[in-house]
């Protein structure tokens, strides 16, 4: 073989592995890098939470969210929708949505796990994300917290990992107007 062919046969060769490469990373979302149980909780990386964020009305939360619903309730101008999923059979979690005057402000998930160290390292999955998307977090009791930047103003993310007390692996994640 002459140095030409072995140069385009390199090159092809590399071409190909690029071509390759691209392919398996692009259907890849961006939440997959913090593992398989955030992916399927978090759904999407826009918005607050599962692509949503706060001022969404009940029937855009109710398109977002067309499985799970289990209680759906209206008290005093307060919408409220009660969700129950499944990320597999050890691992499910709550989502609740408060909706004063068909607003949403208000954002409460309980993500039950089987043991404390699952519960640990999704924990961290959390904590990175919102690190990486709002800073550092700071302290409060058992939480950690954020503000974010929204469209309509800002937003308080509360993350505690609540497995001690539960004595079984639980996250809890809630978000919420900072003005209430």
């Amino acid at each position: 073989m002459s140095p030409t062919t072995n140069t385009v046969l390199n090159r092809a060769g590399i071409f190909i592995l690029l071509c390759l490469l691209l392919a398996c990373s692009c259907g890849k979302s961006p939440l997959a890098q913090y593992g398989e149980s955030f992916e399927k909780v978090m759904r999407s990386d826009t918005g607050l939470f599962r692509g949503l964020t706060l001022g969404a009305s009940k029937e855009q939360i109710a398109k977002f969210e067309p499985i799970g619903l289990k209680e759906e309730d209206s008290n005093d101008g307060i919408d409220y929708l009660f969700y129950e999923l499944d990320i597999d059979s050890t691992t499910s979690y709550t989502i609740a949505y408060y909706c004063p005057d068909n607003r949403l402000n208000n954002i409460e998930a309980d993500i039950y796990l089987l043991n404390e160290p699952q519960a640990a390292e999704l924990f961290t999955s959390f904590k990175t994300y919102f690190e990486k998307k709002y800073g550092k977090a700071e302290s409060e009791g058992d939480f950690l917290l954020w503000i974010a930047e929204t469209g309509s103003g800002k937003a308080r993310i509360a993350l505690a990992d609540e497995s001690p007390s539960y004595k079984r692996g639980k996250l809890t994640l809630v978000i919420h107007d900072a003005k209430d």
